[in-house]
């Protein structure tokens, strides 16, 4: 027993150390990285196409965290380096209404689920001389229910908003960037746990946190980049009454102003995921280190009543 003991003793030992080391180096690494993509990026801004005009692109822009951005984002466009919004949605009213309300926005109204609606975009920035400082895929639906109850076609939908037009916009806006520009996917506290009732859902949201990831290692060189909005529910942007039928917003629920304030601050500094509530956070660390149904759980005993 004595020896069993010791040599438990020492795994526990050797494995502690090793897990503390990569933890310290993955800390440094991404210090590091963080550094090099700002010191690229304030080199892009200041040595970057002055001769173009410097827009941000912003899809889902009618309502919730799209607009939300955009209001935010039209009071400080300096500290981003932009002179006009380019705001994409189906609801034209509602683009017509924020272009009047913030002003320096262009309203384009189309539907990313149809694949001409990029190469209407693609169009548009290749008529002129532009610059991209910065584009925010918003756009975004979420289905609750089995998958018989969603059905294919809804869950298609869901791939088609969530994930392909995301990466459509990405590649259409990519070849219009420069050193200093930023890429922001909205992801979701679904990115880290899958949710039940949100199968598709959740892992849409896990493919925009690996796809983020990714992209930010490609686009480092060009001083490019790219973070993931992780939100926990938010509950003025009708997405929870849409998606779930829910009279009531779940406990710890945030507001549409307050995911924008607090991710704007991961976002300035370039950060790779920015989780802007307590919730969101806790879940993140947490995420990896329980399995998915005893995460279910206790989003269940947060979650709230249904009709």
């Amino acid at each position: 027993m004595e020896i069993l003991k010791e040599i438990y003793d020492r795994c526990v030992s050797i494995f502690g150390n090793i897990f503390f080391w990569m933890g310290l180096l993955g800390i440094a690494l991404t210090i590091i990285t963080n550094i090099r993509i700002r010191n690229r990026a304030r080199k892009g801004s200041v040595a970057g196409n002055r001769s173009a005009k410097r827009i941000a692109i912003v899809t889902g822009a009618s309502k919730g965290l799209g607009r939300g951005y955009v209001q935010a984002i039209a009071r400080q466009m300096h500290d981003f380096d932009i002179e006009e919004f380019w705001i994409i949605a189906r609801n034209k009213d509602a683009l017509t209404e924020l272009a009047e309300e913030t002003g320096a926005c262009l309203p384009i109204p189309l539907d990313l689920t149809d694949r001409a609606s990029f190469d209407v975009i693609g169009e548009m920035l290749s008529s002129g001389s532009y610059d991209v400082r910065l584009l925010l895929n918003c756009a975004g639906m979420g289905l609750s229910g089995t998958s018989a109850q969603i059905g294919n076609k809804g869950e298609q939908a869901e791939i088609d908003l969530n994930d392909s037009a995301t990466v459509a916009m990405v590649q259409t806006c990519l070849p219009y960037m420069s050193a200093g520009s930023q890429i922001v996917n909205i992801a979701s506290i679904t990115s880290f746990q899958s949710l039940k009732g949100f199968n598709v859902y959740s892992a849409s949201k896990a493919f925009i946190l690996s796809y983020t990831r990714g992209l930010r290692q490609e686009v480092l060189s060009q001083g490019i980049s790219v973070t993931a909005v992780c939100p926990y529910w938010v509950r003025d942007t009708g997405f929870i009454e849409h998606s779930t039928g829910a009279k009531s917003s779940p406990f710890l629920s945030s507001t549409t102003d307050r995911v924008v304030r607090r991710s704007l601050r991961t976002i300035k500094r370039r950060g790779m995921a920015s989780t802007p509530s307590i919730v969101s956070f806790l879940d993140f660390i947490l995420g990896p280190l329980f399995p998915d149904i005893v995460l279910s759980k206790i989003a269940g005993i947060l979650n709230l009543k249904r009709k």
